[in-house]
């Protein structure tokens, strides 16, 4: 009976102990998104420089995607896919400096901030400025501090807080700011944050965006040499006047590197980064002189829409796995939602790629689509970034084909040409309808032939103007 009494004791002390105990927060989300880095320009894909080679590290320790798609070469837009977890032509925004309009589901940080997460946002440039809508859902969103040289100031600040200007007079960029201060403002974020309760913070670094900017301190990797301009000519970079620039494209890439390597240094010291979900993901490529383009947004080709993915989840879980079936920007916010195990509000087009981390399936969908911003009709202004028409592609395994209204389709086999130089339309008609009528299809469902024109503010413009757009 004594013993009856004993057990019965012990087993109300158990059902009632969990109760005390303080329950285990939700891992927090860092999502970094490097602007304009393409793939195949990082050692951790099997460049032959050595750009990124504490992100090859981290790859050990990470799920690493070789097939990754940006939905849209260009930032605002591929930014809004990626916190909406839509299509371009769903949620309108084709250009930048156009806004979110109308969006009545929540965005990724909306429903991250409602289930008790600290939100915060530290840019690289204005280019994501909060007048496009893209800050809902954050607590604090960095897009002010940013110098303009010769005035001392930004036009847009209003009492930056002494570390804004503190690393904003150092760097003194127009209209962005470096990765070593973005980094530096993410620290200061997140010592003043409650350890108690979960964060998620986004970072966007755009150092590997022309025109580079790199400080003076900072000690270049590579020089442009008689061996890379060989490698460079061997691998189809047909503008040699474009080749200094590759190079110091490469140099940019190796200086984000370095500065990535600092933060997670400071996340291992604080304890964060054995308990958080962080994701690496580019929003776009760019072209550096393959098919005649310097820039990213004219064309779609794969030096353009193909982008890095991480994914390092707590305690390193999967660590080491290198997964060969396409994702999608579209694709990270549903991953995100499902790991937290949290609800799903958003109706997102995107899904979860934890069913194919988990090898449960072999792919979340057959094939990616992708498509080009939104040029007016004529060029009068003789603008170097134009193109007539509208444009859009859909890769599914190596095959890809890009439909244009205005100009010739084209079909090419990823896997024997990679550097899809031999257009196929006319030998593999059969392959070529086929994927330009499921190719329709999806842009039926999308909307893809429906949108509103924008106008955008003349500070928008000048924004745009000082980063390089509209030119």
């Amino acid at each position: 009976m004594k013993t009856a009494k004993i057990i019965l004791v012990l087993s109300v002390f158990s059902l009632l102990l969990p109760a005390c105990k303080p329950s285990t927060p939700k891992p927090s989300v860092i999502l970094i998104v490097l602007d304009t880095v393409r793939k195949d320009h990082l050692s951790l894909y099997g460049y032959p420089r050595k750009t990124t080679p504490f992100l090859e590290k981290l790859a050990k320790e990470s799920v690493v995607f070789d097939n990754a798609y940006t939905p849209i070469s260009l930032t605002a837009p591929a930014h809004t896919s990626l916190f909406t977890s839509s299509y371009p032509s769903e949620h309108q925004v084709l250009e930048n400096g156009w806004k979110l309009q109308n969006w009545k589901q929540p965005l990724l940080a909306e429903v991250l901030k409602e289930n008790g997460y600290q939100t915060g946002a530290i840019l690289g440039s204005k280019i994501l400025h909060r007048s496009i809508n893209l800050n809902r859902g954050f607590d604090y969103y960095l897009d002010q501090g940013f110098v303009v040289p010769g005035s001392g100031a930004d036009e847009d600040a209003k009492g930056p807080e002494p570390a804004e200007k503190k690393a904003a007079d150092k760097s003194k960029p127009l209209n962005k700011r470096r990765a070593r201060d973005v980094v530096n403002l993410a620290e200061d974020w997140l010592n003043q944050l409650d350890s108690h309760q979960p964060f998620f913070i986004f970072l966007h670094f755009w150092d590997a965006h022309r025109a580079y900017y790199l400080p003076d301190d900072f000690v270049r990797p590579f020089q442009l040499d008689p061996e890379f301009r060989a490698w460079l000519e061997a691998n189809h970079y047909q503008l040699p006047e474009q080749y200094e620039n590759v190079n110091e494209y490469d140099n940019a890439l190796a200086y984000i590197d370095q500065n990535l390597e600092s933060f997670f240094k400071f996340l291992d010291q604080k304890g964060i980064l054995s308990r958080a979900l962080v994701i690496i993901v580019a929003d776009h490529g760019e072209g550096l002189g393959q098919h005649k383009v310097y820039w990213h947004c004219v064309k779609i080709y794969q030096e353009q829409v193909r982008i890095p993915m991480i994914i390092r989840f707590p305690d390193k879980a999967q660590a080491g796995r290198r997964l060969d079936p396409s994702a999608s920007l579209i694709d990270i916010a549903p991953t995100i939602l499902e790991y937290l195990h949290l609800k799903n509000t958003m109706e997102s087009r995107g899904r979860s790629l934890l069913p194919v981390i988990s090898g449960e399936e072999k792919a979340i969908r057959p094939c990616e689509y992708l498509e080009r911003k939104w040029y007016p009709p004529d060029n009068p202004a003789h603008l170097e970034k134009w193109a007539p028409g509208r444009k859009a592609g859909i890769v599914c395994a190596a095959w890809k084909l890009i439909w244009a209204d205005q100009e010739p389709i084209e079909l090419f086999n990823l896997t024997n040409d990679p550097f899809e130089l031999a257009n196929l339309k006319e030998a593999e008609g059969k392959k070529s309808q086929e994927l330009e009528t499921d190719l329709k299809d999806h842009l039926q469902k999308i909307k893809f032939y429906s949108f509103k024109v924008q106008d955008y503010s003349q500070k928008m413009k000048k924004n745009l103007e000082s980063l390089g757009y509209l030119k």
